[in-house]
Protein backbone atom coordinates (compact mmCIF):
# COMPACT_ATOMS: atom_id res chain seq x y z
CA UNK A 1 0.00 0.00 0.00
CA UNK A 2 2.80 2.43 0.72
CA UNK A 3 4.45 1.63 -2.87
CA UNK A 4 0.95 2.26 -4.37
CA UNK A 5 0.62 5.49 -2.65
CA UNK A 6 4.30 6.96 -3.21
CA UNK A 7 3.36 6.37 -7.09
CA UNK A 8 0.40 8.41 -6.80
CA UNK A 9 2.41 10.78 -4.49
CA UNK A 10 5.10 11.31 -7.90
CA UNK A 11 2.86 11.17 -10.46
CA UNK A 12 0.20 13.60 -8.78
CA UNK A 13 3.37 15.79 -9.54
CA UNK A 14 2.73 15.83 -13.31
CA UNK A 15 -1.01 16.95 -12.92
CA UNK A 16 -0.89 20.44 -12.52
CA UNK A 17 -1.50 22.56 -15.57
CA UNK A 18 1.24 23.82 -17.58
CA UNK A 19 1.08 26.85 -19.76
CA UNK A 20 2.63 25.97 -22.88
CA UNK A 21 5.26 27.98 -23.99
CA UNK A 22 4.24 29.82 -27.33
CA UNK A 23 8.13 29.10 -29.15
CA UNK A 24 10.24 26.31 -29.47
CA UNK A 25 14.01 26.45 -28.50
CA UNK A 26 15.96 27.33 -31.08
CA UNK A 27 18.48 24.11 -32.88
CA UNK A 28 21.78 24.87 -32.48
CA UNK A 29 23.28 23.44 -36.32
CA UNK A 30 26.54 22.97 -34.87
CA UNK A 31 27.36 20.36 -32.97
CA UNK A 32 28.14 20.13 -29.20
CA UNK A 33 31.06 19.30 -27.56
CA UNK A 34 29.89 16.15 -26.49
CA UNK A 35 29.03 15.36 -29.82
CA UNK A 36 31.91 16.16 -32.09
CA UNK A 37 30.96 15.97 -36.04
CA UNK A 38 32.29 12.58 -37.53
CA UNK A 39 34.55 12.55 -40.39
CA UNK A 40 33.73 11.55 -43.68
CA UNK A 41 33.87 7.59 -44.73
CA UNK A 42 33.19 5.77 -47.74
CA UNK A 43 33.59 6.52 -51.22
CA UNK A 44 32.62 9.96 -52.31
CA UNK A 45 30.10 8.68 -53.89
CA UNK A 46 28.18 6.50 -51.82
CA UNK A 47 29.43 8.12 -48.36
CA UNK A 48 28.96 6.22 -44.69
CA UNK A 49 25.91 7.74 -43.10
CA UNK A 50 25.73 8.98 -39.97
CA UNK A 51 22.84 6.73 -38.45
CA UNK A 52 25.51 3.53 -39.34
CA UNK A 53 27.92 5.32 -37.10
CA UNK A 54 26.16 4.58 -33.63
CA UNK A 55 26.71 2.07 -31.51
CA UNK A 56 23.60 0.84 -30.91
CA UNK A 57 21.37 -2.04 -32.30
CA UNK A 58 19.85 0.38 -35.12
CA UNK A 59 23.50 1.59 -36.55
CA UNK A 60 24.53 -1.65 -36.88
CA UNK A 61 21.44 -2.43 -38.78
CA UNK A 62 22.25 0.66 -40.55
CA UNK A 63 26.02 -0.48 -41.08
CA UNK A 64 24.95 -3.94 -41.98
CA UNK A 65 22.86 -2.40 -44.90
CA UNK A 66 25.45 0.04 -46.15
CA UNK A 67 28.09 -2.88 -46.52
CA UNK A 68 25.32 -4.36 -48.77
CA UNK A 69 24.86 -1.11 -50.41
CA UNK A 70 28.87 -0.79 -50.83
CA UNK A 71 28.71 -4.90 -51.73
CA UNK A 72 25.95 -3.39 -54.95
CA UNK A 73 27.94 -0.29 -55.63
CA UNK A 74 30.76 -2.92 -57.36
CA UNK A 75 28.28 -3.61 -59.58
CA UNK A 76 28.73 -0.41 -61.31
CA UNK A 77 32.16 0.92 -59.87
CA UNK A 78 34.76 -1.90 -60.05
CA UNK A 79 35.94 -0.75 -56.46
CA UNK A 80 36.53 -3.11 -53.73
CA UNK A 81 39.03 -0.71 -51.72
CA UNK A 82 35.80 0.20 -49.33
CA UNK A 83 34.71 -3.28 -48.82
CA UNK A 84 37.97 -3.74 -47.22
CA UNK A 85 37.94 -0.54 -45.64
CA UNK A 86 35.28 -1.08 -43.63
CA UNK A 87 35.85 -5.34 -42.74
CA UNK A 88 38.38 -7.20 -40.87
CA UNK A 89 38.68 -10.95 -40.96
CA UNK A 90 35.25 -11.36 -43.15
CA UNK A 91 36.19 -14.28 -45.23
CA UNK A 92 32.98 -13.88 -47.57
CA UNK A 93 34.06 -9.76 -47.70
CA UNK A 94 37.31 -10.70 -48.44
CA UNK A 95 36.65 -13.20 -51.14
CA UNK A 96 34.00 -10.45 -53.00
CA UNK A 97 36.66 -8.18 -52.84
CA UNK A 98 39.26 -10.43 -54.08
CA UNK A 99 36.92 -11.36 -57.05
CA UNK A 100 35.78 -7.29 -58.04
CA UNK A 101 39.72 -6.97 -57.76
CA UNK A 102 40.48 -9.40 -60.36
CA UNK A 103 37.56 -8.96 -62.78
CA UNK A 104 38.45 -5.03 -62.98
CA UNK A 105 41.51 -6.27 -63.56
CA UNK A 106 40.97 -8.31 -66.75
CA UNK A 107 38.64 -5.51 -68.06
CA UNK A 108 34.93 -7.07 -66.57
CA UNK A 109 31.69 -5.13 -66.44
CA UNK A 110 28.92 -7.06 -64.05
CA UNK A 111 25.43 -6.05 -64.82
CA UNK A 112 23.52 -7.67 -62.06
CA UNK A 113 24.13 -9.31 -58.82
CA UNK A 114 22.58 -6.78 -56.58
CA UNK A 115 21.71 -8.39 -52.86
CA UNK A 116 18.29 -7.25 -51.73
CA UNK A 117 17.69 -7.47 -48.05
CA UNK A 118 14.34 -8.59 -47.33
CA UNK A 119 14.35 -9.34 -43.54
CA UNK A 120 16.57 -8.48 -40.83
CA UNK A 121 16.70 -9.61 -37.28
CA UNK A 122 17.20 -7.79 -34.29
CA UNK A 123 20.65 -7.23 -33.32
CA UNK A 124 22.68 -9.26 -30.28
CA UNK A 125 24.51 -6.29 -28.93
CA UNK A 126 27.45 -6.66 -27.04
CA UNK A 127 29.83 -4.33 -25.30
CA UNK A 128 31.54 -3.82 -28.78
CA UNK A 129 30.43 -6.67 -30.96
CA UNK A 130 26.93 -6.95 -32.50
CA UNK A 131 25.16 -10.00 -34.74
CA UNK A 132 22.20 -10.51 -36.46
CA UNK A 133 20.60 -13.23 -39.02
CA UNK A 134 18.85 -11.60 -42.21
CA UNK A 135 17.06 -13.21 -45.79
CA UNK A 136 18.35 -11.95 -48.76
CA UNK A 137 17.28 -11.96 -52.49
CA UNK A 138 20.33 -11.76 -55.51
CA UNK A 139 19.35 -10.65 -58.85
CA UNK A 140 20.68 -12.57 -61.51
CA UNK A 141 24.77 -11.41 -62.27
CA UNK A 142 25.86 -11.50 -65.56
CA UNK A 143 29.29 -10.94 -66.39
CA UNK A 144 31.19 -9.67 -69.56
CA UNK A 145 35.31 -9.04 -70.88
CA UNK A 146 36.31 -6.12 -71.92
CA UNK A 147 34.95 -6.55 -75.23
CA UNK A 148 31.56 -7.38 -74.54
CA UNK A 149 31.21 -11.14 -74.68
CA UNK A 150 29.53 -12.81 -72.05
CA UNK A 151 31.20 -14.52 -70.23
CA UNK A 152 28.70 -17.79 -68.77
CA UNK A 153 31.25 -19.49 -66.02
CA UNK A 154 31.21 -16.21 -63.91
CA UNK A 155 27.60 -15.25 -64.51
CA UNK A 156 25.39 -16.85 -62.14
CA UNK A 157 21.51 -17.46 -61.60
CA UNK A 158 18.92 -15.14 -59.42
CA UNK A 159 18.45 -16.49 -55.40
CA UNK A 160 15.92 -15.81 -53.28
CA UNK A 161 15.40 -16.06 -49.83
CA UNK A 162 18.50 -16.63 -48.79
CA UNK A 163 19.38 -17.49 -45.22
CA UNK A 164 22.63 -15.33 -44.17
CA UNK A 165 23.85 -13.17 -40.94
CA UNK A 166 26.24 -10.54 -40.08
CA UNK A 167 28.75 -10.25 -37.44
CA UNK A 168 30.33 -6.72 -36.32
CA UNK A 169 32.88 -5.08 -33.85
CA UNK A 170 32.66 -1.51 -33.59
CA UNK A 171 36.09 0.60 -34.55
CA UNK A 172 36.15 3.34 -31.84
CA UNK A 173 39.09 4.61 -34.34
CA UNK A 174 36.90 5.76 -36.92
CA UNK A 175 33.31 5.37 -34.96
CA UNK A 176 32.08 3.21 -36.75
CA UNK A 177 31.18 -0.49 -37.24
CA UNK A 178 33.62 -3.17 -38.94
CA UNK A 179 32.35 -6.45 -40.80
CA UNK A 180 33.93 -9.63 -39.29
CA UNK A 181 31.68 -11.96 -40.76
CA UNK A 182 28.99 -11.70 -43.65
CA UNK A 183 26.91 -14.87 -45.13
CA UNK A 184 24.59 -15.21 -47.30
CA UNK A 185 23.30 -19.13 -48.68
Amino acid sequence: MTGLAAGALVLSGCSERQEAADTLPEADATPSASQPELPPLGPTDLPMPAEARTQDAAGAEAFVRYYIDLINRTSTVMDAAPLREFSDGCLDCDRIAHVVDKDAALGHQYDGGLISITTMGEALLRETTAEMAMRADVSGLAVEDASGNALPDLSSPAYTNLNGGAALKWDARQDTWIMTALTLE
